[in-house]
């Protein structure tokens, strides 16, 4: 069994070329200041099916799947590898307080990752 920290950086290196360092390094701040669902729904919003912000759209869907992970053991949102179903199952009646809370602590982790490991060249958002 893999502990926390290989099973981010496997994620991390998988989406890493989906992304750039400056979209990843803008998403904790937004994250901590405005939450975690706030922060997915900026991320991903869009106009008939294009979203406005690609890189950070791919990468809460990173985010997304690395959440989905069983081993984390949150397991409202196992099977929700996008950041759509991410953001309904967190936001449904059967989420509590406390799977926000580790969804966002490990969220924050995982980008953390990420940022680190993000190859594409620095692009606006």
């Amino acid at each position: 069994m893999q502990n926390l920290d290989q099973i981010r950086a496997a994620a991390a290196l998988s989406a890493a070329a989906s992304t750039s360092r400056q979209a990843v390094s803008k998403l904790p701040a937004m994250i901590l200041q405005n939450g975690l669902l706030a922060a997915t729904a900026f991320a991903t919003e869009g106009k008939d099916g294009k979203p406005k912000r690609t890189e950070m759209g791919a990468a809460m869907n990173a985010t997304a799947a690395h959440l989905a992970h069983p081993d984390l053991g949150i397991t409202l949102l196992a099977g929700k590898n996008d950041a759509a179903k991410m953001t309904a199952a967190l936001g449904s009646a059967a989420a509590t307080a406390l799977d926000l809370q580790r969804a966002t602590t490990e969220a924050l982790a995982f980008l953390a990752f990420l940022k680190r490991f993000a190859t594409k060249d620095e692009t606006p958002t």
